[in-house]
């Protein structure tokens, strides 16, 4: 798995930390060139970077101040990315804004979607999924030119989606695995793949209230899984192991480290699309 994804040339939104930062790490361990974003927190954008570096060199990554909602961002990654190594393969769609910008104690309180400001819900709305679409359409012509790629939306469980006090969220949540499954069947007569990503569970993130770390917080179902979680999984993804796999969602906490990769890989992936029209 690891040898297809050497010098492989990869965009992670939201790399700074978090999901973003884990995946980061775990693909520059297994050989990838990393372009990772941040929208605002530079500090953390600096820390991934010199982290990813010490694994792998500093001509492995590239650190990129950039908003997800602006087009005109989310073009110059992927030309710098391009620009830098030559290549663009992978773009993971991670940046996402969670509850806390509803309410700091979300988790206890659970705030009815009535009370939420406009304004609130537009911001998530416009980070969650129209980041994705914009990443998503600035990288696709670089992926049809190199011939292969994978777009990797990362989402969130379904009863998260559907989990009452979460709307803004969950709503964008599920909005990320249709389009998923559109620009899957959009590529499908190409060799790039687009699937969904999730962790299966809350993660020790600050998308939850309190400090990062602290082991006396949990999410909505008990305790917090660790971001690293997410790596088996991501890498799989990346690799040449998941050609053809297209239109589905990896749930990362049923990945058995004791299979070989794609017999793991069949047992956490689950179809977006239902056979049912109605």
């Amino acid at each position: 798995m690891h040898e297809s994804i050497k010098d492989k040339v990869v965009v992670i939104t939201g790399g700074g930390r978090g999901l973003g930062r884990a995946m980061a790490l775990g693909l520059t361990e297994a050989g990838a060139k990393v372009a990772i974003t941040a929208a605002r927190e530079g500090g953390e954008l600096q820390k991934t970077a010199a982290d990813c570096a010490a694994i792998g060199g500093v001509d492995c990554v590239l650190p990129l101040q950039a908003d997800v909602t602006n087009v005109d961002d989310c073009k110059r990654v992927m030309d710098e990315a391009k620009s830098k190594w030559g290549h663009l393969h992978v773009v993971v769609n991670n940046a996402g804004r969670g509850m806390t910008y509803v309410d700091p104690d979300f988790v206890k309180k659970r705030p009815a979607f009535w009370s939420i400001p406009t304004e609130t819900w537009g911001m998530m709305i416009d980070t969650n999924v129209n980041g994705v679409f914009n990443m998503a359409k600035a990288a696709v012509p670089h992926l049809q030119a190199e011939g292969w790629g994978r777009i990797v939306n990362v989402s969130t469980s379904l009863i998260t989606m559907q989990r009452r006090g979460y709307a803004p969220y969950g709503t964008s949540k599920w909005a990320i695995e249709g389009l998923t499954m559109i620009m899957a069947q959009d590529l499908e007569d190409t060799d790039i793949t687009v699937n969904a990503l999730l962790p299966g569970g809350a993660t020790d993130t600050a998308m939850i209230p309190g400090a990062v770390g602290d082991k006396s917080r949990a999410g909505a179902d008990g305790n917090l899984f660790e971001p690293v979680i997410m790596v088996p999984a991501i890498q799989y993804l990346v690799s040449d192991l998941s050609n053809g796999k297209r239109g589905d969602r990896y749930v990362a906490k049923l990945w058995d480290l004791d299979l070989p990769p794609e017999e793991a890989a069949e047992k956490v992936r689950f179809p977006i699309k239902r056979d049912r029209q109605y």
